[in-house]
């Protein structure tokens, strides 16, 4: 095992409780101490209050150089959620217009681009993602930040774990809307359209016995197999594919088959609400990863725009940052061991990289009025839409 993956192992134990506030707090606003960098770090420091619970911090390093945005968040009164703008993992929307798109009743104020995405199918997460509970797009190989029912917000590793029943025959079943070319899996409707290649080869349609109508949010059941078509829909709580490695491919169509299947997250155990992935780690105890420049290739590793989560479990924190960069004299990005340095001199004990490039985009709304900016300035011409993105809601009165 190397020094990263035994990084990652042991920040996958590691959480955080959230607790959110029930009633309106009795005391007064909450205070931001001055933030104190060490020397070196930026040559021009602002802040602005956002919220009595948040503040956005807009770093300069003239030598670098590099321009950073951070939000800092006290998640006392905080939750964070997982958006993707669409009911399947198959599409992109800009950050913007995700934050936008939430009712004001919702009292998100911040977002964030979130996990690296596919360009076909366009827009699905190459992560975990999972939202209100729904999941859109299956979990792969690294981790994710999950956020639960109980205010826990977690760094861990999750997996997809299910069996197919055929008769006293039971399949083993390692992928959930992540088609995998060795793995045996399902797809549901989440996927959304169109269907990945992969999913075609040695696959079969899943009809319910019965009538599975408002069972949206669990694919369990019981099911007879169909022949898969070329030009075969998925219906939403209903339909299912199946794909199968030719090991176990000796399913017989008109057969009645159950199926069973859930997210398992490694160390934790939880059951996340809300999930997004990225990758590396760059943060992990306090420490950061030694081999984190080993990630990727010379293009990813080099001067980018980058978006990163960094928290802080003792005080609980949260900061969304977000470095512009490919911008010539004024801020050319940093280096993944430079944005891990960034955030662990604003405190964060924990953090993982999210996407970047012309991906970053830092968001915030005006509760009041409704009305949302794009704090940073993106590397393309306009901002970029995505796979998906992570917003903030306020939970208390005073945020």
């Amino acid at each position: 095992m190397n020094r990263l993956s035994t990084a990652v192992c042991r920040v996958l134990a590691t959480s955080i409780a959230l607790a959110a506030c029930a009633t309106t707090p009795k005391q007064g606003p909450l205070r931001f101490a001055p933030l104190q960098l060490p020397p070196g770090v930026a040559d021009s420091v602002r802040t602005e209050m956002i919220a009595p619970s948040a503040r956005l911090i807009t770093l300069v390093n003239t030598a670098a150089p590099w321009r950073a945005y951070v939000l800092e968040v006290d998640m006392t009164c905080g939750s964070v959620r997982a958006l993707k703008g669409s009911s399947t993992a198959v599409g992109r929307t800009r950050t913007s217009a995700l934050l936008a798109g939430l009712p004001l009743s919702s009292r998100a104020f911040a977002a964030i681009n979130a996990d690296f995405f596919e360009f076909a199918p366009p827009g699905v997460p190459t992560n975990l993602h999972i939202e209100d509970g729904l999941l859109l797009a299956g979990p792969g190989t690294r981790p994710v930040v999950a956020f639960d029912g109980l205010q826990q917000l977690v760094f861990d590793s999750v997996h997809a774990e299910g069996t197919l029943v055929q008769g006293t025959r039971s399949i083993s079943l390692g992928a959930w809307n992540r088609p995998v070319r060795r793995s045996n899996g399902v797809v549901d409707a989440r996927w959304g359209v169109p269907i990945d290649t992969l999913v075609r080869r040695r696959t079969w349609r899943l009809e319910p016995v019965a009538n599975r109508a408002g069972a949206a949010r669990t694919i369990d059941g019981r099911y007879v197999v169909r022949p898969a078509g070329a030009a075969d829909t998925l219906v939403r709580g209903d339909t299912v594919l199946l794909h199968l490695t030719p090991r176990e491919a000796a399913v017989t169509v008109g057969d009645t088959v159950t199926l069973r299947v859930r997210i398992i997250s490694s160390r934790n155990k939880m059951v996340p609400r809300d999930a997004v992935g990225g990758r590396p780690m760059l943060i992990v105890d306090s420490v950061v990863v030694n081999d984190v420049e080993t990630e990727g290739n010379a293009g990813f590793r080099g001067l980018n725009p980058r978006s990163a989560l960094g928290l802080h479990p003792g005080t609980k924190r949260l900061w969304l940052a977000v470095i512009d960069g490919r911008k010539p004299g004024v801020t050319m990005g940093t280096t993944l061991r430079q944005t891990a340095d960034l955030l662990r001199a604003l405190g964060a004990t924990q953090a993982l990289n999210l996407d970047g490039g012309g991906s970053s985009a830092l968001v915030l709304r005006d509760l009041t009025t409704g009305t949302v900016r794009v704090v940073n300035t993106p590397s393309d011409p306009t901002e970029r839409a995505v796979g998906n993105a992570l917003a903030v809601q306020a939970s208390c009165s005073r945020l």
